[in-house]
């Protein structure tokens, strides 16, 4: 329903994006006709004294900020060290001033970072929201100083007379903080040593951090050549801030720069060179201290921090957190703190694939450079440019794999850069980040992660992606703005464009190559080998399923919980481990073996899938991140209900009478068995197989030791030979009871197994069992209609198709005339894991020789 509070959420998310429009239709008139040529001329030209002195300036502004958290530490009497405040200033601002939305993400984080130094979150959240709204202070009384012509900006802005209002507004604010300050007599509750009033400390802080910003763009300014009073450009710095806040657009990035272009033209400037400093204050003063912060915030924030964070629904004081903006604001700061180092190294990338690109200069360790060595080291940079672009995904997941190669690559972009001419920015930025990876090594604490299908071909697209725009950017550099550069540099032809991009397009794959071959061979062992007297204790004791028997067959490993309640069993196939079926033991232990199973696996870089899990716990692996795929249904037979009378039986009848006059009997043996009786169920075993093989893992199988652990039922013939057997499997769980081995001679007449089957129920009933469980019948009714998931028709293809040792369209109708209750099995894989790929992993595991050494 339409009210006043949805037409205000909806306002809030229109107007950013009504400005944003309007700004990108005014940029696109305005810059019409720059020139791209000037503009790297005069990049080009620039000082890099001037530069260096600009990238300090920015960082002593920045630092400038953390008068503020110094202010909150002392008001709140905080008990945490200076340098710490520093760091978290530095998080809270750097990455304030690129995301924006109004203070939201400095605050957040201050709430975040603070919480664990105080108490009383109610105080702290008051604390952070008076900082928070302290930043406008010190750009009120840079209004006022527009007001009384301090700073002579007026004929700007009676260009534009709506801008008189908003600086006005502006102006007032100073007056009304401090009357409202006096009324309340204390703007908010402090320690025993705290201030009083620091709101009065928050005006001289934030008038100091905008003069300070506006002296970085005065230089910037300066640094272009241009000869201006620096009054004017702190006025109409401070007129494009208030246009900047205003707009909403984070960070300000457009409104800001245009309103700050559109005035120094009109005042006469050059607008290719009022843009060019506004490009060297964005990096000097957002940029660079936000890459600083990054590598702070990887430091700082451990994913326990980050963790805390995500359940924690107060990301900042006094603001509507059902505004969809917020929360889509909420979950990018969230990743963007996790991905910090990977963002570092997207960014490492970026950057040397940059100094690919960009202009060489003569300078370098190797004072005349052949230019077949200069292909070359461009080519090993941009090949490990590349790399570091890739990797971010697994940085992303913290594996020791991405380490190693991150700092193998950060390696061999410096001294190749470093080799095929200087490019000072990379000479520093690169040891720096490399220094926080060594000083993070303890972060990456998962052996390796396995790329899903979707991120291989996003890496391997992205890949032929750079490589196409190195070759477009270059060609476009070199042969129209080559001459326009007024330094002597080693200048780039189509020639050296193209082996460059060789060196790197047959690099790149090797370098992961190689580095798969190393890492696949180690080996991270997980759970332990299957001990018998340890299983079968266990299953006695705790508990066990359908499945749990085949632990015995010992081509699975075995994982057990900390409390020892609950065990898995699984077997692992290339990066991939599947679990066989649910846990055994207390079922109130589940939760906890899943979790240590699936961060052991984590930590070793496998992807796990849980191989016919049933409906009963499928809450438990949805809470986990899993998907699922129907695989079949299990048949279980009510043997409390099962009779052979009545009309609809008249066949199974049949069939046992027929048997019964010819003479067949059936046995039912208990375990140990003589060598002899093992020798004759072996031939029978070896006839029903013929030419095929066994399978394992999740299907019994013919060994000695194996089929010595539960009885077996057998059906002789009128002479007394043994025709068929079937092996019972134990489901330790009371009144159940379940089969494993159905073996036949191949002349064995027709209807053989019904009658045994018709035996084994009567048996069963007998001694007590209530349910007899006749196994899977694998993919019935799975994708098989129009409207079923590809990806299910395409797994149901290919498992239909694996030459099993019977055709599992026929099991349904088998074991349907036993008027089984159907219960479903499931496949359990994660998300972003191809289930077509999963399906051809476990088949293959089912499929692996069982006599052949496993790897679990």
């Amino acid at each position: 329903m339409w009210n006043k509070k949805t037409g205000m959420t909806i306002l809030k998310m229109l107007f950013p994006i009504v400005i944003i429009l309007v700004l990108i239709f005014v940029a696109k008139q305005e810059l019409s006709g720059l020139s791209i040529k000037k503009t790297f001329y005069i990049i080009d030209s620039l000082n890099r004294m001037d530069l260096f002195i600009l990238v300090f300036l920015g960082l002593v502004a920045v630092l400038s900020m953390s008068l503020y958290d110094f202010i909150l530490r002392k008001s709140l009497d905080m008990p945490i060290s200076g340098w710490k405040t520093i760091r978290i200033s530095w998080i809270a601002n750097s990455f304030n001033s690129v995301l924006g939305f109004g203070g939201l993400s400095g605050a957040g984080l201050r709430t975040l970072l603070y919480k664990e130094y105080i108490t009383d979150t109610k105080k702290l959240l008051k604390g952070i929201a008076l900082l928070t709204s302290s930043v406008l202070l010190g750009l009120s009384i840079f209004s006022d100083l527009i007001l009384v012509r301090v700073l002579p900006v007026e004929s700007i802005i009676s260009q534009e007379p709506w801008l008189w209002a908003f600086v006005i507004i502006f102006a007032c604010i100073v007056p009304i903080y401090i009357v409202m300050a006096s009324i309340r007599k204390s703007s908010i509750e402090s320690g025993e040593n705290g201030l009083k009033h620091p709101i009065y400390a928050y005006i001289g802080a934030s008038f100091l951090e905008w003069l300070a910003a506006g002296l970085v763009m005065y230089m910037a300014v300066v640094s272009m050549g241009m000869n201006v009073d620096v009054r004017i450009v702190l006025g109409v710095f401070a007129i494009a801030s208030i246009g900047g806040l205003i707009s909403m657009v984070p960070g300000g990035f457009g409104s800001f720069d245009l309103i700050f272009l559109l005035s120094m033209q009109y005042i006469g400037f050059d607008k290719e060179m009022v843009l060019t400093a506004l490009v060297l204050y964005r990096f000097v003063y957002s940029i660079f201290p936000f890459i600083l912060g990054l590598c702070l915030a990887a430091y700082d924030l451990t994913g326990t921090t980050l963790r805390r964070l995500e359940g924690n629904p107060k990301m900042a004081p006094a603001i509507e957190t059902t505004n969809v903006l917020i929360v889509l604001h909420r979950a990018l700061l969230i990743r963007l703190l996790y991905g910090s180092l990977s963002i570092l190294t997207f960014g490492s990338g970026l950057l040397i694939m940059a100094s690919v690109v960009l202009p060489v200069d003569r300078l370098g360790v190797i004072t005349s450079i052949p230019r077949f060595l200069l292909s070359g080291f461009n080519g090993l940079s941009l090949m490990f440019g590349i790399i570091l672009m890739i990797l971010s995904i697994e940085v992303y997941k913290r594996t020791k794999r991405s380490y190693v190669l991150t700092m193998i690559s950060l390696a061999g972009g410096f001294v190749f850069t470093l080799l095929k001419g200087f490019n000072l920015s990379l000479i520093f930025i690169l040891p720096v980040i490399m220094a926080v990876f060594f000083s993070l090594r303890n972060q990456f604490v998962k052996q390796q992660a396995p790329y899903s299908l979707y991120q291989f071909v996003a890496a391997a697209a992205g890949y032929l992606f750079v490589l196409f725009n190195y070759n477009v950017i270059g060609n476009f550099i070199w042969t129209k703005i080559g001459h326009f550069l007024s330094k002597d540099y080693l200048v780039h032809n189509e020639r050296h464009i193209t082996m460059t991009s060789m060196i790197a397009l047959i690099g790149v794959p090797l370098f992961f190559f190689i580095s798969k071959l190393i890492f696949n061979k180690k080996a991270f062992p997980i759970g332990e080998k299957a001990d018998e007297e340890k299983l079968k204790t266990f299953l006695e004791e705790k508990g066990g399923n359908a499945l749990s028997h085949l632990g015995f067959l010992g081509d699975k490993k075995l994982f057990f919980s900390s409390d020892g309640e609950a065990m898995l069993q699984f077997g692992r196939i290339g990066r991939c481990v599947i679990v066989l079926g649910d846990p055994s033991g207390r079922e109130a232990s589940y939760p906890l073996v899943l979790e240590e199973f699936l961060q052991e696996t984590e930590k070793a870089g496998y992807r796990v899938a849980f191989y016919q899990v049933e409906r009963e716990g499928m809450a438990l692996y949805h809470d986990l991140g899993f998907h699922f795929f129907k695989l079949g249904e299990e048949a279980m037979v009510d043997l409390e209900t099962f009779t052979l009378s009545g009309k609809k039986k008249s066949n199974l009848r049949a069939v046992a009478n027929k048997f019964e006059r010819e003479g067949y009997t059936f046995e039912m043996l208990e375990p140990p068995f003589s060598n002899e009786l093992i020798s004759t169920l072996k031939q029978i075993s070896d006839s029903w197989l013929g030419k095929k093989k066994e399978k394992g893992f999740s299907l019994g199988y013919f060994q000695e030791d194996y089929l010595q652990k539960a009885p077996i039922a057998i059906l002789k013939d009128e002479q007394g030979q043994i025709i068929s057997f079937v092996s019972l499997m134990p489901m330790y769980q009371e009144g159940e009871i379940s089969i494993d081995l159905m073996r036949h001679m191949h002349d064995a007449p027709n209807g053989m197994m019904d009658a045994l089957f018709i035996h084994l129920f009567q048996w069963a009933k007998e001694r007590g069992y209530k349910s007899f469980n006749m196994g899977m019948a694998p993919l019935s009714n799975v994708g098989t209609f129009h409207q079923s998931f590809l990806t299910e028709r395409l797994a149901s293809v290919i498992f239909n198709n694996v030459r099993y040792m019977y055709s599992f369209s026929g099991l349904r109708s088998f074991k349907q005339k036993y008027k089984p209750e159907w219960r479903g099995k499931y496949l359990a894989y994660k998300k972003n894991t191809s289930l077509p790929v999963t399906m051809v992993l476990v088949t293959k595991l089912i499929g692996m020789d069982p006599n052949r050494k496993r790897r679990p």
